[in-house]
């Protein structure tokens, strides 16, 4: 009954929480410097998400900020990310999510070597993989992206995929 209680106290907290910003803009979202009040900006890469009816989508664009803990490939082609969150994001996590040290998993896609076979053709599909340099281990940063439960790994939460990232600055 205990459980019960605190993963229905979870949604809540999660339900108000997105409740309280509209889509398109994240909760207690920070911009490039770390103020509140960032705009969270889609771009195509939804597309490119190789078997998307794995993951339910939460909220369509959302913003976070964290500290890069890993960084992996993997053999869909996509990186895996784990983002320490800050403190005021803490409340995104999925008790999977301890199954990746705690943190959020974030996942440009497309961006390495596919080996997988069912994602080969979607990431030969994709005519603008995310280009920019990704964040090492170590660095503080915002990022957004797609905010997903992965039910192919129990519901993990996740960015998926990555859309922008930036440094926090100081």
């Amino acid at each position: 009954m205990r459980q019960r209680f605190v993963v229905l106290a979870g949604m809540l907290c999660l339900a108000v929480t997105l409740a309280a910003c509209d889509v398109g803009t994240s909760t207690g979202a920070s911009n490039s410097s770390g103020t509140a009040g960032a705009t969270c900006t889609p771009t195509d890469q939804d597309q490119y998400v190789y078997h998307p009816d794995r993951l339910q989508v939460v909220q369509k664009c959302l913003r976070v900020t964290g500290v890069i803990d890993v960084v992996r490939n993997e053999a869909d082609g996509d990186k895996h990310i784990l983002l320490r969150l800050d403190s005021q994001f803490q409340n995104l996590l999925q008790p999977a999510n301890q199954d990746e040290r705690g943190d959020l998993v974030v996942e440009p896609v497309c961006v390495g070597q596919v080996t997988q076979s069912d994602a080969q053709a979607t990431c030969a599909a994709d005519p603008d993989p995310f280009s920019q340099a990704l964040p090492t281990v170590g660095e503080h940063v915002w990022m957004e992206g797609r905010y997903v439960y992965d039910e192919d790994h129990n519901g993990w939460a996740e960015l998926h995929p990555l859309y922008h990232y930036g440094q926090v600055s100081p």
